[in-house]
């Protein structure tokens, strides 16, 4: 994909406290308040500059959020993992987060969270282990989150071109050899070993041109020049957070 997310918890910026316990014998359901300062950072990885990422927004208050969730069984609080699942699934559903892919795989690091969760099954099970279990617990979480959505134009631009360009290697044919490895096209559909043909009409391998053009701009075969091709999909939007790509 063109766009990836990236998602942080800082060190240090994620604090739990329970701010009421209410021992049995009680009715009604527990509660977990999330505190959220959001920051949003897009950022772009062009043509020909390998890994090497600029800045294009940087939003250090894109945003705060307090929203109060209700768990409706305290014996959830016993297990580490229910209560891991529940506040990764707490703070994923948030409002301000929607729009925002914060699956796990997009995580920097779940530690912090994971912290917090650890925070409440601690209390829960002393109280547990005390003979004083089956009350109702109000924790609350104050925390800052970093997302980072980081574009690749080199990506985009070979999407753009399966996409747009007619696509023509036929086999046996001069131009059904990708001139970046100098072997055959195997691939007749999608995939890394699949052809793709440039606006010049050269074709390559999808994964040989991807990786060429993180370290230039041009077609490796008449130097034809792609920048300006695609462009970052903030570049006509709004300054929001919500993008999903």
């Amino acid at each position: 994909m063109a766009v990836a997310t990236r998602v942080l918890i800082p060190d240090r910026t994620c604090f739990t406290r329970l701010d009421r316990r209410e021992p049995p014998p009680c009715a009604g359901s527990s509660s977990v308040r999330i505190r959220l300062t959001l920051t949003r950072e897009c950022k772009s990885r062009r043509l020909g500059r390998g890994s090497y990422a600029t800045t294009d927004q940087r939003d250090k208050q894109a945003g705060k959020g307090e929203q109060v969730f209700y768990v409706y069984d305290p014996a959830l609080f016993l297990s580490y993992e229910a209560t891991r699942r529940a506040v990764h699934a707490i703070v994923a559903s948030m409002p301000m987060l929607r729009g925002v892919d914060v699956s796990t795989d997009n995580w920097a690091s779940c530690a912090p969270l994971d912290a917090a969760a650890t925070a409440m099954r601690d209390r829960a099970r002393r109280d547990d282990d005390e003979g004083v279990g089956g009350g109702r617990y109000h924790f609350s979480v104050d925390l800052t989150m970093e997302v980072t959505l980081l574009y690749s134009e080199p990506k985009a631009v070979v999407r753009a071109c399966a996409e747009t360009v007619m696509q023509v290697a036929e086999p046996g044919s001069a131009d059904h050899q990708c001139s970046i490895c100098m072997e055959e096209f195997d691939n007749v559909g999608a995939g890394p070993t699949a052809a793709v043909n440039l606006p010049c009409s050269h074709p390559f391998h999808t994964h040989c041109i991807t990786v060429w053009l993180f370290k230039g701009h041009s077609c490796p075969v008449c130097r034809h020049d792609l920048r300006g091709l695609v462009s970052a999909p903030w570049a006509s939007q709004t300054r929001k957070l919500g993008f999903k790509y």
